[in-house]
């Protein structure tokens, strides 16, 4: 429902002292609430019997074990092995391009698609692409790689190109080496 006027109502009075300031106190100056605490509530309790009531004596009673009566035992218990402690992930975040994403999603779908392993994951096709590299590490020439650039300018776009150029000379090298065609 919407209002009639906009701001203040017309009946509405702002008393203010014109010649001290106002005080408007302060949340110490004010007592302090009242503590709520739980009732205790009595329970009805039974009365107790007027007479105790007599109990046998106590008679001591040798108990044959169950094994003997059956005449099976009852199966070992599973040992239970601790946990094996799985190696620790550490996790890495990559800053992709839009077109290194878009590559990336089609070498593992790739992989998915054409090898035996369907649900290959994410990082599985990384730690490949990442070992393989590492691999021919020994091949990689790197000191010639132009350098990079100020953020936007040509170098700066044209050196992911170079560093790919000069992986995969690594990695034909260092597969020739080992007799790989």
């Amino acid at each position: 429902m919407a209002k009639p006027a906009r701001g203040l109502p017309a009946d509405f009075k702002l008393d203010l002292p014109d010649e001290s300031p106002v005080v408007i106190g302060d949340f110490l100056d004010e007592a302090p609430p009242p503590v709520l605490t739980r009732r205790n509530v009595q329970r009805e309790t039974e009365p107790l019997p007027e007479r105790p009531v007599a109990t046998p004596p106590f008679q001591p009673v040798i108990v044959r074990e169950r094994d003997a009566e059956v005449g099976e035992k009852a199966p070992p218990r599973p040992v239970l092995r601790p946990a094996a402690k799985q190696p620790s992930v550490i996790r890495y975040q990559l800053n992709l391009t839009p077109k290194s994403k878009a590559n990336f999603e089609e070498v593992v779908e790739y992989v998915r698609t054409y090898s035996p392993q369907a649900d290959a994951r994410t990082s599985e096709v990384f730690q490949g692409i990442m070992t393989l590299l590492h691999n021919a590490m020994d091949e990689l020439d790197i000191s010639q790689l132009p350098r990079r650039g100020a953020w936007g300018s040509v170098t700066a776009k044209n050196f992911p190109g170079a560093l790919s150029e000069a992986f995969e000379r690594a990695i034909v090298q260092a597969a020739n080496k080992r007799g790989v065609r």
